[in-house]
């Protein structure tokens, strides 16, 4: 058993990283003459269709709720990615990283909306000390933020929305499904969204490079992190898959720093370390009725 988990932490690491890295393919690929919500497409039809053949038997069961529960799911990830995207063309690969990870703090923030409760203090705390992170970041000298940051950190809304509809809906439903049913939703969503508003991208784009970034972002950005981060999540808690996917940005952070040579200066070092500490912050937290009830259940567990 602990060997399992052990293998399913791992799992989540390479996870972390090739996600890291897609930030930075994604730069170059959008930089090379593909334009966002066809690249969108590309990456998620790409996955969705290697995803729908290696679990087609999964798939012949799927029934109307589960469908109506991935559409619901793809918009909300869908958006983010186009957002992301279209952010990234403005913004440096480590902001996009390091931005997009502040989902994190943003769920417990959305959960105590919809529950209507007042935030727990570590979640005030974490939410704060990211905010000021945020602002270290991204605000320019005369306190402007770039257009491209907005778009970034708006994604990490739809992010966040995301994981409340996949905790609510996976419980009941195939999350192996789920994943394939966003992730087409969320190619559909950019080759629409490409057809209207971008010019189609031409075959002279396509070169060995593009080729290659795309391929990437497919398989290593898209299919098989999600394939890996579901097996290693039903391994693992979930606490402790948060805990680790907040080294993505750290990891987009280091990849854009020595591939890209974007700068990390005191400004950049800074914005980040508080965002991930605002991070570890609210994922930290223990909840005390968790724990009584945890106590109840073992003594009434011993005393049968």
């Amino acid at each position: 058993m602990r060997y399992k988990t052990q293998t399913a932490q791992l799992g989540m690491i390479l996870v972390t990283i090739l996600w890291g890295a897609n930030f930075v393919v994604g730069k170059v690929a959008l930089s090379s003459g593909l334009t966002p919500n066809f690249y969108t497409a590309l990456r998620f039809c790409g996955a969705a269709l290697i995803l729908a053949l290696v679990f087609h038997k999964r798939l012949q069961q799927t029934d109307k709720q589960t469908v109506k529960a991935g559409i619901y799911i793809g918009l909300a990830v869908g958006i983010g990615y186009v957002l992301q995207t279209i952010g990234l063309t403005m913004t440096t690969a480590a902001k996009a990283g390091f931005l997009t990870g502040l989902y994190v703090v943003l769920v417990p923030v959305f959960d105590c909306i919809l529950k209507r409760i007042f935030p727990k203090i570590n979640e005030v705390i974490g939410v704060s000390t990211a905010t000021i992170g945020l602002a270290i970041l991204s605000l320019n000298a005369d306190l402007s933020i770039g257009f491209g940051d907005v778009l970034v950190f708006i994604s990490a809304l739809f992010f966040a929305v995301s994981i409340i509809l996949i905790s609510r809906y996976s419980i009941q439903q195939d999350p192996i499904v789920l994943s394939i049913l966003q992730i087409a939703v969320t190619g559909i969503l950019g080759l629409i969204l490409g057809f209207f508003t971008e010019p189609i991208p031409p075959a002279g784009v396509f070169n060995s490079t593009i080729l290659f970034l795309v391929l990437y972002a497919v398989l290593f950005g898209s299919a098989v992190n999600t394939i890996v981060q579901n097996v290693a999540q039903s391994i693992i808690s979930p606490t402790a898959a948060a805990l680790i996917l907040v080294l993505e940005p750290v990891f987009s952070g280091i990849f854009a720093f020595f591939l890209l040579h974007e700068p990390l200066g005191i400004k950049e070092l800074t914005g980040s370390a508080l965002i991930i500490t605002g991070m570890l912050i609210t994922l930290l937290y223990k909840p005390q009725e968790k724990t009584v009830h945890s106590k109840k259940h073992r003594q009434l567990t011993a005393a049968e």
